[in-house]
């Protein structure tokens, strides 16, 4: 792997307790964030807020020289990460960061604040780009902008009341599925509580061909 059998700056990922939440592969490139990986000594060290990349066409190999920060110690982890039109968006908790990665060197392109999701089941991709959602609303990233689903022309369409159907607290996680037959965007209740949450079997539905949304009744 062009690498000496003894050398300290790969990334052991073998060990117990290491491993990471979240990857992607763009470019012949795969991208990895929120990292826990044993040092030398064994020791386990955790890189929540960072990405590692390998090396070209060799998926499994990760270096500490390949270490991509956006954000340092901002009290946020990376949950998801999704590529599209050469682009990474790193999702944590509470932020999106949109990367760019169509050069050698990757580069931060812009910062959405209150555009995290809590992980992986909250993404999708579409025949028009990644799709999100989280408890402030759903969004589409389709290349050019990030777009606000639940607006058009500066109208809401659905009620900030209305959305919270889908959950009682800032705390829920919903999830969301693409439908590419009907072209549509599934977003189930809350699964974190089940039956116990608030309108348990609601699902809003949103149509990407009329831009419309429908909450569809599960009782």
């Amino acid at each position: 792997n062009g690498f000496k059998s003894d050398s300290t700056n790969l990334l052991d990922l073998s060990v117990a307790s290491t491993g990471y939440s979240a990857s992607v592969i763009a470019n012949r490139t795969h991208y990895i964030g929120n990292v826990k990986y044993a040092d030398k000594d064994g020791i386990v060290r955790n890189h929540g807020d960072a990405m590692f990349k390998s090396i070209p066409n060799k998926f499994d190999i990760f270096s500490l020289d390949r270490k991509i920060e956006v954000s340092v110690q901002d009290g946020d982890e990376i949950t998801a990460l999704a590529t599209y039109a050469d682009r990474i968006l790193q999702f944590k908790k509470n932020k999106m960061h949109l990367i760019n990665v169509s050069q050698e060197i990757e580069f931060l392109e812009d910062t959405f604040k209150f555009k995290g999701v809590f992980g992986q089941e909250a993404i999708c991709e579409t025949d028009f780009g990644i799709a999100w959602v989280n408890n402030h609303g759903c969004y589409l990233y389709d290349g050019k902008e990030v777009k606000n689903l639940l607006e058009q022309n500066g109208i809401r369409k659905v009620s900030s009341s209305s959305w919270g159907q889908l959950g009682v607290s800032d705390t829920f996680k919903p999830m969301i599925a693409y439908l590419p037959k009907q072209r549509q965007l599934f977003i189930p209740n809350d699964h974190s509580g089940g039956d116990a949450a608030a309108g348990a079997g609601n699902a809003w539905i949103y149509d990407m061909a009329s831009q419309g949304w429908v909450l569809q009744d599960g009782e």
